[in-house]
């Protein structure tokens, strides 16, 4: 009996050795094949004004009004849109400048938006709006497809004004889900030449997902008067160079790196470049939720916080809710904000968007957020890893291609 169980566990280990080893390979090859073709594109400086939105209910807000003014177009793609109250409001208000003669194109993302039934689609279709589920599964290379997702969310009005970061569409956003509570997010609205900068790259994300070949007319670039208070960098990465672009970022600081992510699982390079500005002598300050979405997220975390609290970086762990933004200032000087986590996710598999501001109005008030949501938390101590539940110190341990894909 013992002889039969051994010789199955052997066979099982096998095979799975053998579907991890094709999983990696397939993850691997798709994403070479499909870097290759979509490079990462950095979008000229634009100037204008921009907006913070920390909080969903004035987000939902401020975009709702927008739509609303809409007159020629108004292009959407987020990564999760729910069955629930706000997002039938949000749908409602779509089909609504549908009807009216407005153009109007919907993306979500092909599993982030799997709460959208068919019948909701439909009744969107029926009034005219165009829709489309973004990065839909393929047979060919499938693992990666699968993990390959569209985790931008963005929106453009008109051409004139336009939306990036990190809320999605749903009542958890504004604080209505008894598991998450309060719910902490960072977002802006810009004007200025930029929005034209995203409107092109929806609709190539458009064009991938549908086959199509839309383009953006120049009538459709709005009206942009070329004065602002702001100077950005719109930023739209695939898996290929973000990395690079973050560890250029951290190498650059020379006083102090503010960092607020709710995944907290860093490439090598990533970790080196913190670690170097540590021993510079640079302050790093790192907030991260205490109460994590999803319960295996945390745990393949400590291995990095306990190496950077070793060096010095202080570490908020949020309390008031849960805390979804990414967001990065440095030296007060310079902020990031936008969709990608610090995860590997984010920087090899997923369609992303992030922000550059240089100075200007907006990174003093980004910081001046951050410095809110560092008095919402509790300073992560060494003497708290002692306190790990038995089954968190097993899931510390976790392979790394297995965080990669979860």
């Amino acid at each position: 009996m013992l002889k039969k169980f051994f010789i199955f566990f052997l066979i099982a280990a096998v095979a799975m050795t053998g579907m991890v080893s094709m999983l990696i390979k397939d993850i691997d090859a798709g994403a070479e094949s499909y870097n290759r073709k979509h490079p990462a594109y950095t979008a000229p400086v634009s100037e204008g004004d921009a907006s913070l939105f920390a909080e969903g209910k004035t987000l939902y807000t401020s975009l709702f009004h927008d739509i609303k003014l809409a007159k020629k177009y108004i292009y959407i793609q987020f990564f999760i849109i729910r069955n629930d109250k706000i997002s039938r409001e949000f749908l409602s208000l779509l089909q609504k400048k549908a009807e009216a003669g407005v153009e109007v194109r919907l993306s979500v993302d092909a599993i982030g938006g799997s709460d959208m039934t068919r019948k909701m689609i439909k009744e969107l279709e029926m009034s005219g709006v165009l829709f489309v589920k973004s990065r839909p599964l393929s047979p060919r290379h499938i693992f990666y497809r699968l993990n390959h997702r569209n985790h931008r969310k963005i929106a453009v009005v008109d051409g004139n004004v336009s939306y990036i970061g990190g809320f999605n569409i749903g009542e958890e956003y504004l604080g209505n889900n008894p598991k998450f509570g309060y719910w902490r997010d960072y977002h802006v609205r810009l004007t200025g030449s930029g929005s034209a900068y995203m409107a092109e790259q929806f609709l190539k994300d458009w064009n991938e997902d549908t086959g199509q070949n839309i383009r953006l007319r120049s009538t459709d670039s709005g009206a942009y008067s070329g004065y602002g208070h702001e100077k950005y960098e719109l930023v739209f990465s695939t898996g290929d160079d973000l990395e690079q672009k973050m560890v250029q970022w951290i190498n650059r600081s020379a006083s102090h790196i503010m960092i607020a992510t709710p995944y907290f699982i860093p490439t090598d390079a990533l970790m080196k470049a913190l670690e170097d500005s540590l021993n510079r002598g640079v302050k790093v300050e790192l907030l991260i939720p205490d109460k994590p979405d999803y319960w295996f997220t945390k745990p393949p975390s400590y291995p990095m916080t306990k190496k950077l609290l070793e060096k010095g970086a202080i570490i908020y762990l949020y309390r008031k809710g849960f805390f979804h933004g990414k967001v990065m200032v440095i030296d007060g000087k310079f902020a990031d904000i936008g969709t990608a986590n610090w995860d590997k996710r984010s920087v090899y598999l997923n369609d992303e968007a992030n922000c550059l501001f240089y100075s200007g109005p907006i990174v003093s008030e980004i910081k001046k957020e951050l410095q809110k949501d560092f008095s919402s938390s509790r300073i992560l101590t060494k003497d708290m890893y002692h306190d790990i539940p038995f089954w968190e110190r097993i899931l510390e341990r976790t392979p790394e291609w297995i965080y990669e894909l979860f």
